[in-house]
């Protein structure tokens, strides 16, 4: 690994990292850009393909031998004055990098290569269906990517053999969803999904138990449920909740026991107790 070293803010090879504020609002369907060092340094551990690092001196010397294991990635390293220049904001957290998205987590995608995304959703769920134990967690309807990345970070810290989200919710490897995650969405199986209920039925079918997180007045407190080897857990959206035909895909619906006058909780601290009560209490080392 041999750092190019950049001095002019216009240099084509910084495209990807042009206006980096802007993709805070859209999702580029086949890269995204990672800040800091830790988030950086997962993403070049990871399988992800990384097009390129953009850093200062110092961050290169730290990062030195992840970059050394990752040869075929592009290292660019400047002055902080000139990636300032170059991303169109303050630079502050030293390194960046761009990856390649993976087909099953390409958001706003209306390219031809979207007809691969059904092959992609029928190999992964068949391949967790197959396995005598296991916890999916399915989101839907969430807009906020920072909302997003904490339940990425739980379901990493959980044990979640596979996390299916909403196509049409916020963006996982948006750069608030990446922060928010703290990089653990490199290291967590995660699907986008569009036919959310037919997911969700290919595993009941295939012998999974399917538990609706919900503060409905069918729901059994959290306590009272007894985990199943085949578990699939499905949470919704603060404001509207699951939907209708998202609960009636479901076994049983389970909630969160509280105090009087306190409604419901945040869906990331929620869907981190559910996880911890019915998933991570189960696996190895918890």
């Amino acid at each position: 690994m041999i750092p190019v070293r950049v001095d002019d803010p216009d240099d084509p090879r910084l495209a990807d990292y042009r206006a980096l504020e802007a993709l805070a609002h859209r999702s580029d369907p086949h890269r995204f850009v990672a800040e800091s060092e830790l988030v950086v340094e997962r993403l070049l551990r990871s399988d992800y393909g990384v097009a390129s690092v953009l850093t200062t001196a110092s961050h290169c010397e730290r990062l030195a031998p992840i970059l050394a294991a990752r040869p075929e990635v592009p290292v660019y390293v400047g002055e902080q004055a000139v990636l300032r220049q170059a991303v169109g904001q303050n630079f502050h957290r030293g390194v960046a990098a761009c990856g390649l998205r993976p087909a099953g987590l390409r958001w706003n995608d209306m390219s031809p290569e979207t007809d691969r995304q059904p092959v992609l959703e029928d190999t992964l769920l068949e391949d967790v269906a197959g396995r005598p134990a296991y916890t999916v967690l399915l989101a839907q309807g969430l807009a906020d990517p920072a909302n997003v990345g904490a339940i990425v970070r739980a379901a990493r810290a959980f044990g979640v053999d596979l996390l299916l989200l909403d196509r049409a919710g916020a963006d996982p490897l948006s750069r608030r969803a990446i922060r928010a995650a703290a990089g653990n969405v490199f290291a967590q199986a995660t699907l986008g999904v569009g036919d959310l209920v037919g997911a969700v039925q290919r595993l009941r079918g295939a012998g999974a138990t399917v538990l609706a997180a919900t503060p409905g007045p069918r729901a059994r407190p959290l306590g009272a449920v007894v985990r199943p080897a085949r578990l699939v857990i499905l949470v919704g959206s603060e404001g509207q909740g699951l939907p209708a035909a998202l609960r009636a895909v479901g076994d049983d619906e389970v909630a969160i026991p509280m105090r009087p006058g306190v409604d419901s909780l945040g869906v990331a601290a929620a869907t981190a107790i559910l996880l911890y009560a019915l998933a991570g209490a189960h696996g190895p080392g918890l």
